[in-house]
C-alpha cells in the first residue's frame, strides 16, 4: 500500500511540474488545475499558480468559457431522451420569429454547429442589437439575417445563444434554472466567492473580431471575480448557452465520466445511457452534439485515439476523453495571453496523461 501511495505521489509531482514549467511558465497561465483519470479512477491530480496569485486546488472554480457548451449539451440530451424538448424540432417551430433561413434548421443543428449562424457577434454592441433593441437579450441572432450565412459545420457561439432562447421559449425555464434543477456541480457566474479564481483576460480579442464585422466596440477590461470573461455572457448575465459556467476540476471530470461511462450513475445523477450518448456522438463532421471530434493536429493530438472527443475553452481549459483507453484528461486554468495558440499545450498534456495512465495498468 505504501509503495502504491508513493507511486501515486510521484505521478502527482510530475503533473505539478508540468503545470509549473509548461502551463504557468511557458504559456503564461495565472493558475491551473489538472486531473487525469483512467477507467474511472484518478491517476494523477495537481494544481499550481503563478507568482503573486492566491492559492488554488481541486476545489477552485474557474471560468469555463466554451467548456460551458458540453454541460448545455448534457442538459439537452436529457431533455431529448425524456421527450420534453425533442432536438429534431425545427427552430421555427419553437421560435416563430426566426428568419426563414434559420427557421428551417433543427435544434440539433444548433448544438452540432451546422445551423448556418456565424461564429460570433458582439451582441452587446448597439449595432448588433436585434429587433427588440436591447443589448441584454438574445433576439439578434434569431431575427437578424446579418448573423446567418456561414458554411455548414462552422463553430458558432451564436448557435448556443439561440438554443438557450429556444429552451426558454418552449419550457419557460432558463438554462441556468435547468442547470440548478439538475443538481450539476457547477455554478452560473457566481461572483466573488473565496473559491472562485479570478480571470485576468480582457476582451481585446473581441474588439478585433468585431472590427472584422465592421463593428466598433470598446474593450470591457478583465471581469470582476466570478463574472464571465466572454463579453456576451458577461453582458447578458446568467447562462446564455455558449459560456457563463464556472466549475472546479472535479466537476469537469464528473461530466467527462458521465459521457465516457454512460451506463453508470455518478455525480451528475442518473446515467445518461449508452443510447443517448451514441446519438449525441454519431454522424460525421468536426463536431458531435456538444463536442469536438479528435484530430491529430487539433487539441486531442496523436496521443488520443480516433474515437476521442472533447472540448476547449477560450480562458484556457479543456476536457478530452478517449473511449478506447478509458482515459480522461481535464485542464482548468486562466491564461493571460489571448493570442497564444494552446493546441500544442493540450497535445503535450495528453501525451503526459497517457503515459501516467499507462503506468497504472
Amino acid at each position: 500500500m505504501a509503495g502504491q501511495e508513493r507511486t501515486g505521489a510521484g505521478r502527482n509531482r510530475r503533473l505539478e511540474v508540468f503545470l509549473r514549467d509548461v502551463v504557468i511558465a511557458r504559456y503564461g497561465y495565472s493558475a491551473a488545475a489538472v486531473r487525469v483519470e483512467a477507467d474511472g479512477s484518478v491517476v494523477a491530480a495537481a494544481a499550481a499558480r503563478g507568482r503573486g496569485e492566491p492559492p488554488v486546488g481541486d476545489a477552485s472554480r474557474f471560468d469555463l468559457a466554451s467548456l460551458t457548451k458540453p454541460f448545455v449539451a448534457t442538459i439537452a440530451a436529457r431533455l431529448d431522451a425524456e421527450g420534453r424538448f425533442p432536438l429534431e424540432l425545427a427552430i421555427g417551430e419553437v421560435l416563430p420569429e426566426a428568419h426563414p433561413r434559420l427557421a428551417r434548421r433543427t435544434l440539433d443543428d444548433l448544438l452540432r454547429h451546422r445551423s448556418g449562424l456565424l461564429p460570433w457577434a458582439p451582441l452587446y454592441a448597439p449595432e448588433a442589437r436585434g429587433a427588440g433593441g436591447s443589448a441584454l437579450t438574445s433576439d439578434a441572432p434569431i431575427t437578424d439575417p446579418r448573423w446567418w450565412g456561414a458554411r455548414r459545420g462552422t463553430y458558432s457561439d451564436l448557435g448556443y445563444v439561440v438554443f438557450g432562447a429556444a429552451v426558454h421559449a418552449a419550457l419557460g425555464r432558463t438554462l441556468a434554472e435547468l442547470t440548478r434543477e439538475a443538481g450539476m456541480p457547477i455554478s452560473v457566474q457566481p461572483g466573488g466567492q473565496p473559491d472562485v479564481v479570478r480571470c485576468r483576460l480582457d476582451t481585446g480579442r473581441e474588439v478585433e473580431l468585431a472590427s472584422r464585422l465592421g463593428i466598433a466596440v470598446e474593450p470591457l477590461g478583465p471581469p470582476s471575480r466570478g463574472r464571465a470573461q466572454d463579453g456576451n455572457a458577461r453582458t447578458m448575465g446568467g447562462l446564455p448557452g455558449h459560456a457563463g459556467l464556472f466549475a472546479d476540476v472535479r466537476a469537469l471530470t464528473a461530466l467527462g465520466r458521465a459521457w465516457l461511462a454512460p451506463d453508470r450513475a455518478g455525480p451528475l445523477g442518473d446515467p445518461l445511457g449508452g443510447e443517448t450518448v451514441a446519438r449525441a456522438l454519431d454522424g460525421g463532421g468536426r463536431y458531435a452534439r456538444g463536442w469536438r471530434r479528435a484530430t491529430r493536429r487539433g487539441s486531442a493530438g496523436p496521443a488520443l485515439g480516433r474515437s476521442a472527443f472533447g472540448h476547449d475553452g477560450f480562458t484556457g481549459g479543456s476536457l478530452w476523453m478517449d473511449p478506447e483507453r478509458g482515459l480522461l484528461v481535464a485542464l482548468l486554468g486562466h491564461r493571460r495571453d489571448e493570442h497564444l495558440e494552446l493546441g500544442p499545450l493540450r497535445r503535450e498534456l495528453h501525451r503526459l496523461g497517457r503515459r501516467l495512465a499507462g503506468e497504472c495498468r
